[in-house]
């Protein structure tokens, strides 16, 4: 159950779309009816993530930029698992998605729901739906120590004897959404530049502190039908409540995007559906015929617009944050 405080407000005119009604921004005017920010500053910087998305990531746009925060959690109808990219599947629910890199020597998970409840009904039945043997998993990355993404990290191990992996800075550290589990046998930390290989494929991993103190973000080589690409995944996609989180934030947004740059990425993937449209694309994906691209391959310019967005509706909340504090509401 989503509480009450999270809930989002459906938008009746999507709600019969893989979204399941969750609001989107395709442009300027739609931003400063939707966004509500009064700062002149924060509405600039709103309307630069407008054009940066240029209408890629509409949900992504609306999440990023909503003012005031908070209020965004809505069900969808939870998404086919699928092989999005050569031996690499989408595995999760309607809120956080769980990717699955399968190897010659196992596969590495990217994070593991909430708990085994999640990680049995959804994470492992989803396996085997696209003929994946969970008991072959032997790597588990978290990205942070948020209960959503590691919860069902304990379960998946007891299965199949996996390592669990995740920044120093999340394994020790406490959050609002929970705390990592004591490391076990096997399990590692994991450093910023860090590759992680398994049967030939290989995730670098990039510290990205803002979401939390130790988040991490990943890119690593994917193909399309045995065409090369670079996937970029930026482990934290909701927005921190204090200023020196945001400051931090976009600090970990510019390390990564010198990294996609020097990898040269092109395709945007996310550890939430909103993070990247995700529902949209695996929709799309299901009735992709012969011949048409493959709609998580965006090129280099869309990666560019995508870390743009993302810095521009942070900076929008920061400015608004300053001007809220310099003009402070009267008193009733």
């Amino acid at each position: 159950m989503i509480p009450a405080s999270r809930q989002g407000k459906v938008d009746s005119s999507k709600a019969d779309t893989p979204n399941g009604g969750r609001p989107e921004i395709h442009t300027v005017e739609e931003m400063a009816q939707t966004a509500l920010y009064t700062a002149p500053g924060a509405k600039a910087y709103a309307a630069l993530a407008a054009q940066a998305s240029d209408g890629m990531w509409p949900v992504t746009l609306a999440y990023r930029c909503k003012y005031p925060r908070g209020g965004t959690s809505i069900k969808a109808p939870v998404p086919q698992p699928m092989e999005v990219f050569d031996g690499v599947y989408s595995i999760g629910d309607d809120a956080n998605n769980i990717w699955a890199i399968d190897t010659d020597e196992g596969i590495i998970l990217l994070d593991a729901l909430t708990n085994e409840e999640d990680a049995r009904n959804i994470i492992v039945r989803h396996m085997e739906q696209v003929g994946l043997d969970p008991k072959r998993i032997r790597i588990i990355i978290v990205s942070h120590n948020h209960l959503d993404h590691f919860g069902g990290a304990p379960y998946l191990k007891s299965i199949s004897g996996a390592r669990i992996g995740a920044s120093t800075a999340d394994w020790d550290g406490d959050s609002i959404y929970g705390r990592m589990p004591p490391r076990g046998e096997g399990d590692f930390d994991i450093s910023d530049g860090d590759q992680i290989t398994l049967g030939g494929r290989t995730v670098t991993a990039y510290l990205t502190p803002g979401h939390t103190a130790g988040t991490l973000s990943f890119v690593f080589p994917v193909s399309d039908k045995g065409t090369p690409h670079v996937a970029a995944l930026f482990g934290g996609q909701g927005k921190p409540r204090k200023m020196e989180d945001y400051v931090q934030f976009l600090e970990g947004l510019q390390h990564f995007s010198e990294q996609t740059d020097r990898m040269q990425a092109d395709v945007i993937l996310s550890n939430h559906t909103v993070g990247d449209d995700g529902l949209t694309r695996i929709a799309q994906l299901a009735q992709r015929k012969a011949g048409e691209p493959n709609p998580y391959v965006v090129g280099r310019e869309g990666v560019i617009r995508y870390d743009a967005l993302f810095r521009a509706c942070l900076s929008a909340d920061i400015d608004q944050m300053v001007w809220d504090q310099a003009h402070p509401a009267p008193a009733k």
